[in-house]
């Protein structure tokens, strides 16, 4: 956006979720976007299905009785948009004129979607994306998004998308983004130690690819965080161990910020849309480095219902 805010300060939240509890989950939302508003935040991202916690159960056997006991729990604690816990959420960012990216598991009839909700600074939701392919052990816990959500938003601080963890690695995803003109990314995954490595070559490559901020969002989490009333991990316990590891990243690769290991803190940086121009004029992806004689993306985003009724006229509804 032209009129975009020349310099502002973005935050990403590395506290640990609360585990299976919702309305505790928002309102810890509400405490973080407090404490990011009050260093002088105007941009916020959440991990990823922050709320209500990222499924580390689904790395043991689905047969076990631990992992069905926690696939129950999440499909009756998965959120919806028009819910209570996303109404204080939006509130709060009203109050404090708050952009926030929120990572969710979100519930539609008895499928649960690993989600990214934008909301403005005065709490009107601005769209919603469903991680297009869950990765590895996540597809028997998150169905698949179907591209109609794939969108970014004119914010008074700049265009803003995002991608949820493994997005990052579908070529195309981000090449889209880079078609919207994405000058803020949200990128936000789990805490695993052992994609730390992935995680920096990809945002830091985004960065310089889209010519974008890249606003990384990971968590801490153990199993001693388990909040009381959930049952405590026992068979995986192990996958509970993350240590965090958000960061704030320039356009063309420089670390602003992070990325911050082993500590539930709140990552922020100052932004300023300026630098964008300066990678740009280097490698501009859809600008002067295209070549669409000889390259092309297409991309549907028409929805994609499993069950379309026509009526009478012919036409659908």
């Amino acid at each position: 956006m032209n009129d975009a805010v020349p310099g502002f300060v973005a935050g990403a939240v590395q506290w640990a979720p609360e585990f299976l509890d919702p309305l505790r989950g928002a309102e810890k939302a509400v405490a973080a976007i407090a404490e990011a508003a009050s260093a002088g935040a105007r941009l916020l991202v959440f991990p990823e299905a922050w709320l209500v916690g990222y499924p580390y159960w689904s790395g043991i056997m689905p047969s076990e009785p631990e992992y069905q006991m926690y696939r129950q729990l999440l499909l009756e604690r998965a959120v919806t948009l028009d819910g209570p816990e996303f109404a204080l959420i939006r509130t709060a960012a009203a109050e404090h004129g708050m952009t926030v990216v929120m990572g969710h598991n979100e519930r539609v009839g008895s499928t649960i979607y690993c989600s990214l909700a934008y909301i403005g600074q005065d709490g009107q939701l601005l769209g919603n994306h469903r991680k297009l392919i869950p990765t590895q052990a996540e597809r028997l816990v998150w169905g698949r998004g179907d591209g109609s959500d794939l969108e970014a938003y004119d914010t008074p601080l700049g265009k803003l998308g995002g991608l949820n963890c493994f997005e990052h690695q579908m070529a195309p995803a981000r090449y889209a983004l880079c078609g919207m003109g994405v000058q803020l990314h949200a990128s936000v995954w789990p805490g695993h130690a052992f994609i730390d490595g992935l995680i920096d070559a990809s945002t830091r490559h985004l960065s310089h690819e889209n010519g974008c901020f890249v606003i990384v969002a990971r968590e801490c989490m153990s199993p001693d965080r388990v909040g009381a009333g959930v049952p405590k991990p026992e068979r995986t316990a192990a996958h509970f161990h993350t240590h965090g590891g958000s960061a704030i990243i320039a356009p063309g690769g420089e670390y602003l910020a992070g990325p911050v290991f082993d500590t539930e803190t709140i990552v922020l940086a100052q932004i300023d849309l300026a630098r964008i121009g300066v990678v740009k004029w280097f490698f501009d992806g859809v600008g002067h480095y295209a070549a669409p004689e000889v390259f092309s993306l297409r991309v549907d985003r028409r929805p994609k219902p499993a069950v379309t009724f026509v009526d009478t006229e012919g036409e659908p509804r």
